[in-house]
């Protein structure tokens, strides 16, 4: 029987086998989308245990007919004790998906018991895919394991956005351990280990007094530099630029607030967005008065593709940041 196809309208959901290891509850979100003739299509869209993926009208244009939108929407309650919540993403050769988080997420109260969240994608030769990820927060009691693993394909380009906040007003944050690795074809863009359990993060070189994370994580493209010190705004707040030994950028800043950390970094965001989708650019003036506004939480490697590439432990580019962030343009 031959794969079903599911249009860009659809909400009917393709049952997928629970991996091996797994538990039957827990059925991980699964986007797979892929070229038909001039434009793209979902070949996959399978509800998992805590995410429904539904395609969104629209998207950026830019790149073309070739692109696809798509939303994960929580349909449980998450991140409680034991959550195991996993995203599984497939970008088939030329095609660009969107992938929007509407709503932040929040590791409860677990008593230190742990939980899970995890996103493997693969992208395909000339792929690109965009995750416009909304605020992930670790309350006090909780223990989280937060996993970003990409593999890119020849030519595939991709761009992260990304914030972490340790405790909700007033708390202070439950033990919170983030690793990303985005992988091409000659190695590691980026292979970092973000270590926030205990005082850790209070560390000189980590996040200081910090309780907001905000990155955007451009990998297998370089963005064009905005301003000569890699900051959001020329000698205005602590967003900084680190270029990677490999094609590929991160901006990052530290905060006290979710909305104080988003004001530095989402102004970056856009404009890598713009460039990484070839629209013209916006006024940067505009963007940087704009308030921030959330629009809004394992695919196998293909056949021949091999064991993933890389080092074999994290990069020294991107060992634990700075109390400032990563190591900037122009920083001290």
């Amino acid at each position: 029987m031959g794969r079903k196809t599911l249009s860009a309208t659809s909400t009917e959901r393709v049952p997928a086998p629970v991996p091996a290891g797994a538990h039957p509850g827990q059925r991980p979100t699964r986007i797979a989308v892929e070229a038909a003739g001039d434009g793209a299509r979902f070949a996959l869209l399978d509800q998992g245990h805590y995410l429904a993926p539904r395609p969104v009208a629209g998207g950026s244009g830019g790149s073309g007919a070739r692109q696809l939108r798509v939303a994960l929407i929580g349909i449980h309650m998450m991140l409680l004790a034991g959550d195991d919540v996993r995203i599984e993403v497939s970008v088939g050769p030329g095609v660009t998906l969107e992938v929007v988080e509407p709503a932040g997420m929040v590791a409860y109260d677990a008593e230190g018991k742990q939980s899970r969240w995890t996103l493997e994608a693969v992208l395909a030769e000339g792929a690109v895919m965009i995750w416009e990820g909304a605020p992930f927060v670790a309350a006090s009691g909780s223990n989280v394991l937060r996993e970003t693993r990409v593999k890119l394909g020849p030519g595939a380009r991709l761009l992260i956005r990304e914030t972490l906040v340790l405790g909700r007003s007033g708390e202070e944050a439950g033990p919170l351990r983030s690793i990303a690795r985005l992988t091409g074809p000659n190695g590691d863009y980026l292979y970092e280990d973000l270590d926030l359990r205990g005082t850790r993060h209070r560390a000189v070189g980590v996040l200081g007094t910090a309780k907001v994370l905000s990155s955007a994580t451009a990998a297998g493209w370089r963005p064009q530099a905005l301003h000569p010190n890699g900051g959001a705004r020329p000698g205005d707040g602590s967003a900084r630029r680190l270029d990677l030994a490999a094609e590929g950028a991160v901006i990052r800043a530290l905060s006290g607030t979710a909305h104080e950390a988003a004001r530095e970094t989402d102004p970056v965001y856009r404009l890598w967005k713009d460039q990484l989708l070839g629209e013209p650019r916006p006024d940067p003036a505009r963007l940087f008065v704009a308030e921030s506004a959330y629009v809004h939480g394992p695919i196998p490697h293909p056949p021949g593709s091999g064991t993933p590439l890389g080092t074999s432990g994290p990069a020294e580019v991107a060992s634990n940041p700075p109390a400032g962030g990563p190591a900037a343009e122009g920083g001290p």
